[in-house]
């Protein structure tokens, strides 16, 4: 899974960037006044952010100087874990709280 980026967005400009069923996440007293690196992952709910695709994307953004905002449906515990040591903000529609782990499981049963 793959996140769209944008940089250098300011903050009020963030819900544009956004899919509709997103825009309604966003916390602006979360976000302060400067720029920040946007990163969007796809809008729905089989959209799930694991460790992986979260380390992809800061693999991506390398030494972004912008904050870090990050979307999405859902994100695993473990990538939870992996953004916010990164000091990213992150808005979700869904947190399960599932580890990497138990959501490959879950997904070997379908």
């Amino acid at each position: 899974m793959k996140a769209t980026i944008h940089h250098a967005v300011p903050p009020p400009a963030i819900p544009d960037r956004l899919p509709p069923i997103f825009r309604p996440l966003i916390d602006a007293k979360r976000l302060g006044t400067a720029p920040v690196t946007l990163a969007v992952f796809p809008a729905a709910s089989s959209a799930v952010v694991s460790a992986g695709a979260a380390q992809r994307l800061l693999t991506r953004l390398g030494d972004a100087a912008d904050p870090l905002v990050v979307v999405g449906y859902n994100f695993t515990q473990d990538a939870v874990e992996i953004l916010q040591d990164a000091h990213a903000t992150l808005f979700a529609v869904s947190n399960f709280w599932w580890s990497d782990a138990r959501w490959q499981a879950i997904r070997q049963r379908q």
